[in-house]
């Protein structure tokens, strides 16, 4: 008879570390290799997860396999976690440990090879601001629509969208469009305006303001019509036909021909005289 003996440990090449990149999906792959030289090959490889550092915190889910079959002396494929596994994960950092034996039975294990960061909670939108009724004829307004994300990765950006119809219908002014970029808060409170460059693409008239918010795991939420906004740039209109009155008066009695027009949508408000003994 003969004797197979191999009491040489497998190895483990971690070549991860960590994944900062916030995840919102099971799309990731990690690069960790294993490699046996005894002779008997690689069996499988098992990992076990934590809530925490060297093995601590919640038990996600203990030592399991999740590569099997190898039966060679190298395993160099990144691979990823699996649907199975990624659902239990929790919110933030889950620490991932593996272990790997060979056909001998002899096996290798690294604490925390990797981490891996979840948020699949999507950010809310708090529209505080049902319209802004007061027409504008610059863009020096601000709006009451906060954000907040409860997901763990913090907030990246704000975009807005702007139509001249309601649920993003009618004449696309502003297709989406970064308004607030770089937040890096769980929340964002602050009244926001759109700016001189934005209310320059607005018509005149109505104009209906969507808002997205995304986060750094890629999760986004959006609001139809989170406000709108009246534009008016166009001055009123004067058209003397009354050249003078050469009549003298000694009462309020006489009419004048001067016409008053407005065409950007706001419509007339008052119109003011002023008298003086000299032209001009």
């Amino acid at each position: 008879f003969y004797i197979k003996k191999d009491v040489t440990l497998p190895s483990i090449t971690d070549n991860q570390l960590g994944d900062d990149t916030w995840r919102n999906a099971d799309t990731a792959v990690y690069n960790v290799d294993f490699a046996d030289t005894g002779g008997s090959l690689l069996q499988r490889a098992q990992i076990k997860i934590t809530t925490g550092a060297a093995q601590t915190g919640t038990l996600i889910t203990d030592w399991a396999d999740h590569i099997t079959g190898i039966n060679a002396a190298s395993y160099t494929g990144d691979w990823g976690l699996g649907s199975g596994v990624w659902n239990l994960l929790q919110s933030g950092g889950n620490y991932v440990s593996v272990r790997v034996y060979d056909n001998a039975s002899n096996l290798q294990t690294v604490t925390d090879a990797f981490y891996v960061k979840k948020d699949t909670t999507v950010p809310v939108i708090t529209d505080n601001q049902a319209g802004d009724d007061a027409w504008r004829n610059s863009g020096a307004a601000v709006y009451n629509v906060d954000f907040t994300d409860a997901g763990g990765s913090l907030m990246k950006q704000m975009e807005v969208k702007i139509t001249t119809g309601a649920g993003q219908t009618g004449t696309l002014l502003l297709d989406w469009t970064p308004l607030l970029t770089g937040i890096d808060s769980a929340s964002y409170a602050s009244d926001w305006g759109l700016g001189a460059s934005t209310f320059s693409l607005l018509q005149s008239g109505t104009n209906y303001v969507s808002v997205r918010v995304s986060d750094y795991a890629g999760s986004q939420a959006a609001l139809t019509d989170a406000f709108y906004v009246r534009k008016d740039t166009q001055a009123p209109v004067i058209t003397d036909g009354q050249a003078g009155e050469n009549v003298w008066r000694n009462s309020n009695s006489g009419t004048y021909n001067v016409s008053l027009a407005d065409a950007g949508g706001s419509l007339l408000s008052k119109f003011q005289v002023r008298a003086s003994t000299v032209p001009g």
